[in-house]
């Protein structure tokens, strides 16, 4: 062990969702010092806390991973975009700032796969202390947590059309579908503060800078876990090309996220061994279930030509329309710049015998004819919006694995989307279903056309097709480390990695399944639940 290493009570690797509420939690006790390290830097640039600043940040990467995945066979081979965070907030920092807790059944399902303590009622205190929302029915929604929560606003014709069409094909409103009740449709929430995004950073690392008891290192990539004997005792990591390191006198805890957790289970001998084997690493514990598992949602849109209504496709070319969002935004912090494109959402089953909801509609405030190209956002030349469909539970699962045992390689990421069957015949009734939306009389007085996939696509042969040409990622990659009892699960549901003393995983790698469209306020959740259980931990030792 290096004597010269830093020693703290607790180390937390990444500065993601996860990782800052885990460690700023943690350093609320001043018994404990607590070290964060985080690979990219406390970024102060504008366009990560103005919401439209999405557009900026996802075609460069100041603030980002930039991962792709390997060529899938579901998607006509493609490799597709695979963004993660790289700063002091991490994804939270990149990504469209949806506040959604999950369904409730499905973290009641975590619990029933053998994790006690993982039940919706376990984690509504969670996440009742993680949040500031001034509506919502108190008893389920919290009022004074460091996460503030908004309501997108005001409700502008489009958004009104769209949920009003929703509610004429069957798919009524819900005032709040973060209350316990999952179905329905409403405005979108957000984790924005006055329309500027109000991320883990703003929440939890503000506040924790100034004990004394907490330190951030930024600009500090973790290339391995430090061993004594069997436990793990602390992180090496690279900063500015210097070697450096840390021990941790109780605990280490893994909130790199779903791509590089395991990633760095691996280059520290801790995975298959046979995979490990062919990448020159030495086994220091046989784990076949790291890096297996990965779930992310898909996302297939069908696009509209509009008449009567303005969109994004003006107001982004014209610098006066531009000017117009921009003072209103300055004025009343709200409109279209509060937030990325989208505005509102609806969740719904494609079959009404299903026990939960398989499907969100969520609409989207501009089209356009090669929607997610990284490097370059192309709107179409007229009014237009788009209704994304994101199948809730894909059944489809992939894998994050070590490239080689170089710790500053890209992982191996393999989605297999779209390789299950059901996943593709969700996709295919969720397209009827958005059709049916559209030709409701509350949107289809501004409905000129169907851009997209186009009227012309009408059996399921031609939109099978469509849809693996051009479905997307919602970047909400789940499972990698998954939490469980099973001979492949990585932690039980204390979040320690198994037959690894010293060591949890704390992020969104540790999700059996995927309990939402939108994953960020569950990994929040994981960071805040794996502080109670590692305090916990502590005050039973003393």
């Amino acid at each position: 062990m290096d004597s010269s290493a830093q020693k703290f009570d607790y180390v937390v690797v990444g500065a993601g969702s996860a990782g800052c509420a885990l460690a700023g939690r943690l350093s609320e006790n001043p018994r404990h010092r607590v070290l964060l390290v985080e690979a990219g830097i406390d970024d102060p640039w504008i366009w990560i806390r103005i919401p439209t600043g999405v557009a900026k940040i996802v075609v460069g990467s100041r603030a980002m991973w930039r991962f792709d995945t390997e060529p899938s066979p579901g998607v006509n081979g493609r490799a597709l975009f695979c963004p993660r965070g790289k700063n002091v907030g991490g994804t939270a920092n990149i990504n469209g700032m949806f506040w959604v807790r999950g369904d409730p059944a499905e973290y009641d399902h975590w619990a029933a796969l053998g994790n006690a303590g993982w039940a919706y009622a376990d984690l509504l205190p969670v996440f009742k202390r993680m949040e500031s929302y001034a509506q919502g029915d108190p008893a389920v929604r919290g009022h004074d947590g460091p996460l503030v929560i908004t309501e997108y606003g005001p409700r502008d014709p489009l958004s009104d059309a769209f949920l009003k069409a929703c509610a004429q094909a069957g798919i009524a409103e819900n005032p709040d579908t973060n209350g316990g009740n999952y179905l329905g449709g409403g405005l979108i929430q957000m984790s924005t503060r006055r329309g500027l995004r109000w991320s883990v950073r703003e929440a939890y690392i503000r506040s924790a800078r100034k004990r004394g008891n907490f330190r951030l290192v930024t600009g500090a990539q973790v290339t391995r876990l430090i061993f004594d004997g069997q436990r793990v005792c602390g992180v090496e990591w690279n900063e500015g090309g210097q070697v450096r390191s840390a021990t941790a006198a109780r605990e280490v805890a893994l909130a790199a996220g779903s791509i590089q957790s395991p990633q760095l289970l691996e280059l520290s001998g801790i995975g298959d061994s046979a995979r490990l084997g062919n990448l020159g690493i030495k086994t220091r514990h046989h784990l076949p279930g790291v890096g297996e598992n990965l779930r992310d949602h898909l996302q297939a849109r069908l696009m509209l030509e509009l008449e009567g209504i303005k969109t994004l496709n003006e107001i982004m070319p014209s610098a006066w329309e531009k000017a117009r969002m921009g003072l209103r935004w300055l004025a009343k912090r709200d409109g279209l710049m509060s937030v990325p494109g989208a505005t509102a959402h609806a969740y719904t089953k494609t079959d009404p015998l299903r026990a939960q909801p398989d499907l969100k509609l969520q609409l989207h405030h501009l089209s356009s004819p090669d929607e997610r190209n990284p490097k370059k956002l192309v709107l179409d030349p007229f009014p237009g919006c788009s209704i994304g469909m994101v199948h809730q539970q894909p059944a489809s699962r992939g894998s994050v694995h070590a490239r080689s045992a170089d710790p500053l390689a890209p992982p191996e990421i393999r989605t297999n989307y779209l390789t299950a069957d059901e996943d593709l015949q969700t996709f295919l009734k969720a397209m009827k279903i958005v059709r049916n939306v559209t030709r409701q009389p509350a949107l289809a007085r501004y409905a000129r056309r169907e851009l997209r996939p186009g009227p012309e696509i009408a059996s399921d042969a031609a939109m099978t097709e469509y849809i693996r040409a051009t479905i997307f990622p919602s970047y909400h990659p789940v499972g990698t480390c998954k939490m469980g009892s099973d001979p492949m699960a990585v932690v039980d549901a204390e979040l320690r990695v198994r037959g690894v003393p010293g060591l949890r995983v704390a992020d969104a790698s540790i999700m059996p399944t995927i309990p939402a469209s939108n994953t960020n306020a569950a990994a929040i959740m994981i960071g805040e639940k794996a502080a109670d259980l590692m305090l916990a931990a502590a005050r039973a030792d003393a």
